[in-house]
């Protein structure tokens, strides 16, 4: 595993060793921590975890499957794939499990000050006496977790694939873990989903959740429409409409929209070339790529090169 200090951010590159593979990354905030997970796994990863101050934690599963077992009283949480969930962590030692073939997650650790200054008056609400009683084992605010809404996930993506470098990448992440936090926790209380979510079935929620992290893991792929269809169990009609319902957009645009956040990740702070960039996402002319990239982001992708890092 390499390690790379790059105050406030500490990054983790694992190798293929012990079966993890892909990146972690820690931003220090005052009052906060973000920790990013992106790793390919050998199906389970087991690792040892002390908590040596009592804080809050919510996390965010976009892949994968979490699970926390306390050494002491064998106290048990998890969090599944597509849900998150506020946890309360005392001083505790046990061990996690992270367990499927993709492990994507965002998880926010703060204090209850943090909270109180972050949300004001509305810190009064339905999850204060969570929040006010402090035990002596973890415990989640919702039993089996709340599903991701699309709005939180387009929030989450954006924080994942952050494009800038330095002191912007860290305002700008810092920022959008702001709004994520306030929205999670006071956002439900107000509407139960994004506009036209309400008007999905739970099962049609979860296929298009479904077909999302297909789309996520597969972008340097050709992906058609019959194939997403498959994948959610639908005819093409249903998943046209299913996801325009929940997304607001095409699955055309959709994928193009996460292409090119992609490429502009790679280009800024991988330094690829353009057209590295766009064969790592699923194009094969270079052309064609910057049609589409300046199409959907505004301006050519060349206007990123003298910003590399």
């Amino acid at each position: 595993m390499e390690v790379v200090q790059e105050d406030p951010f500490v990054n983790q590159v694992f190798s293929q060793e012990n079966g993890i593979k892909g990146g972690k990354q820690e931003l220090w905030l005052d009052g906060a921590r973000v920790i990013l997970r992106n790793l390919s796994l050998d199906n389970l990863s087991t690792l040892e975890y002390e908590n040596t101050h009592s804080c809050f934690g919510i996390h965010f599963l976009l892949e994968g499957n979490y699970r926390f077992s306390s050494k002491e009283d064998n106290t048990k949480l998890g969090i599944n794939s597509g849900y998150y969930n506020l946890v309360q962590w005392p001083n505790v030692l046990g061990t996690q499990k992270h367990k499927g073939l993709v492990c994507v997650s965002v998880e926010v650790f703060f204090t209850k000050m943090y909270l109180q200054d972050l949300l004001g008056t509305e810190y009064h609400s339905d999850f204060e006496s969570f929040l006010d009683v402090f035990g002596n084992y973890p415990k989640c605010l919702w039993g089996t977790g709340q599903p991701i809404p699309s709005r939180l996930r387009i929030m989450l993506l954006k924080i994942l694939n952050c494009p800038y470098i330095g002191s912007s990448r860290t305002n700008y992440i810092e920022s959008q873990m702001r709004c994520l936090v306030i929205d999670a926790l006071l956002g439900r209380e107000n509407d139960t989903g994004d506009k036209g979510e309400s008007k999905l079935s739970i099962l049609d929620y979860e296929a298009i959740e479904k077909v999302d992290s297909y789309i996520i893991r597969n972008l340097k792929e050709k992906l058609t429409i019959k194939e997403l269809s498959e994948i959610a169990g639908f005819n093409t009609t249903k998943l046209k409409s299913c996801f325009k319902k929940m997304h607001q957009t095409t699955i055309f645009k959709y994928i193009t929209r996460l292409r090119m956040e992609k490429a502009k990740k790679l280009i800024l702070t991988d330094n690829l070339s353009i057209a590295q960039a766009s064969y790592e996402v699923g194009y094969s002319n270079p052309q064609h790529f910057t049609v589409a990239f300046k199409k959907t982001m505004g301006y050519l992708p060349s206007a990123l090169l003298g910003l590399q890092q």
